[in-house]
């Protein structure tokens, strides 16, 4: 873990601001629907309503409720994911190793 944390360079974004269907921040304000925001896009000409924003200032994974569905955070669950394969092809002699070399790096 405290690998993948070391790795990790999060970077406070906003989510939301893109086409549902390309992923697109090409975008023109089309007017207003109910109260909400129509878009444009201009890589595929999907029209679609304004949708919910995630804010994602976090410095601690999982650390904020909103967390499970921020893609910063997905990215983190798939380095913690790639540590963790890592560690398992090691022999029960490595892994002492490994251990003992991070407890001398904490002390």
């Amino acid at each position: 873990m405290q690998q993948a944390l070391q790795e990790w360079q999060p970077q406070p974004q906003t989510y939301g601001l893109d086409c549902p269907k390309c992923n697109s921040t090409q975008l023109v304000k089309m007017g207003r629907y109910n109260g909400k925001q129509k878009y444009l896009c201009n890589d595929c000409d999907r029209i679609f309503q304004e949708r919910p924003r995630l804010k994602c200032e976090c410095l601690i994974p999982g650390h904020q409720s909103n967390c499970q569905s921020c893609p910063q955070f997905q990215e983190f669950l798939a380095l913690v994911k790639q540590k963790m394969d890592e560690l398992r092809i090691l022999s029960f002699q490595e892994l002492q190793n490994l251990k003992s070399s991070l407890a001398e790096t904490l002390d």
